[in-house]
């Protein structure tokens, strides 16, 4: 009997960006060891254990978001009647990213040894747009596809995108070649995560009941979101939070 389908792409998109804001609030936001502490008293305060709590879980939670990010990406270049606008869209944003990803992770205007997870999402793309062209199945084309697949890793390791080419690319290919095969795609990806969280595989939970409907279209707030939050949440770090406790 065929599974019950009820996410659509819009729903799995907010399920995805709650769980990256919850991620990243808890890896930007910190306080400073006087505010966590009562002073002349031992060990943490009952307030600092609990942050410490909530941030924890917010950080297994935020798992779910690049998996659903990477099935969507592959969605998206599957049913685009303009790929190469998708593209164009896609680099543009990984650009406009760069300052707030390094002044939320790195404290510096640009940091070159750390590329925000558009950069990732770009790479993937460009290797199943080349997967793609590569469909007829010969020898010649199998072995030109892994040469590809090969060289989009590579580049994702060397730039040090967020979450590399072993399972950033690597995850964005499989989404692709097995797209037709829903429990298969869900299974293996569930085995890239796996190199780097427990959690992050059940993100193909509600990736596996996505009903192939777009849903509710919020175009580029999704796109908007990204820098945006990480600078707020920046600004809120740096002159809000470390100001009042210093």
């Amino acid at each position: 009997m065929e599974t019950t389908r009820f996410l659509s792409g819009s729903q799995l998109k907010w399920i995805a960006v709650v769980a990256m804001f919850l991620d990243h609030t808890a890896k930007i936001i910190s306080f400073p060891p006087s505010a966590m502490s009562v002073p002349f008293a031992p060990g943490p305060t009952p307030l600092s254990e609990t942050l410490q709590v909530f941030f924890r879980v917010f950080i297994i939670f935020g798992r779910l978001a690049f998996p659903i990010f990477c099935f969507l990406l592959v969605e998206g270049f599957l049913h685009t009647s303009n790929t190469k606008r998708y593209l164009i869209r896609l680099s543009l944003f990984a650009f406009i990213s760069e300052i707030p990803y390094d002044l939320a992770f790195s404290h510096q205007l640009i940091d070159l040894k750390s590329q925000n997870v558009f950069f990732t999402l770009l790479i993937g793309l460009l290797v199943i747009i080349g997967l793609k062209k590569l469909s007829a199945r010969s020898i010649t084309t199998i072995t030109l596809s892994l040469i590809l697949i090969g060289i989009g890793i590579f580049l994702a390791e060397w730039f040090h995108t967020d979450y590399g080419g072993w399972i950033g690319v690597l995850l964005i290919v499989i989404l692709y070649l097995f797209r037709d095969f829903r429990l298969a795609k869900c299974l293996l990806g569930a085995g890239v995560l796996l190199q780097n969280s427990l959690f992050g595989p059940t993100a193909f939970l509600p990736i596996y009941f996505y009903n192939g409907k777009r849903g509710k279209q919020w175009k580029y707030f999704f796109y908007w979101f990204y820098p945006v939050h990480l600078l707020v949440l920046t600004g809120i770090q740096q002159f809000l939070i470390m100001p009042y406790f210093n």
